[in-house]
């Protein structure tokens, strides 16, 4: 005899619900995922190298570029947390910004070596990184950092 027993009711129905708001989750993470790819793959870097005492001037400049998400508190924030750092112990951070009506994501990266000389690098919008490279040569090169 052949006796083959069904899975129904409440236990059933909890499995199909479990596996239903998994599914849905990584569906969302997936979406999430792929537009995270599409605003990387328009992202730009600048990236430069001087002496951490123009890094407070350096911001400054740059937050003259976004019209909002990197203004100055947040540049004090980040010179706060470079004067902070020890050598070879890298940092970074990320804001929502907005360049020219678009939003889009500033990714700040700083590396400060022995010397006390500061690798910074600005990851932008591709619109945005020319004016980001014009602040911050303009400001270096006026000091001649």
């Amino acid at each position: 005899m052949n006796i083959q027993a069904r899975q129904s009711g409440p236990r059933s129905s909890l499995k199909t619900s479990v596996i239903a708001a998994i599914i849905a989750l990584l569906a969302v993470i997936s979406v999430q995922f792929d537009s995270n790819l599409a605003s990387a793959a328009d992202s730009v870097r600048v990236t430069t190298s001087f002496d951490v005492k123009y890094a407070s001037g350096v911001l400054k400049q740059v937050t003259k570029v976004y019209s909002s998400g990197f203004g100055q508190a947040e540049a004090s924030k980040v010179e706060q947390d470079i004067n902070g750092l020890k050598p070879d112990q890298p940092k970074v951070w990320q804001f929502a910004v907005q360049y020219k009506g678009k939003a889009q994501q500033l990714e700040i990266r700083a590396l400060m070596d022995d010397l006390g000389m500061i690798d910074l690098d600005f990851a932008t919008g591709s619109d945005a990184a020319p004016a980001v490279r014009a602040a911050v040569d303009g400001y270096l090169n006026g000091k001649g950092g």
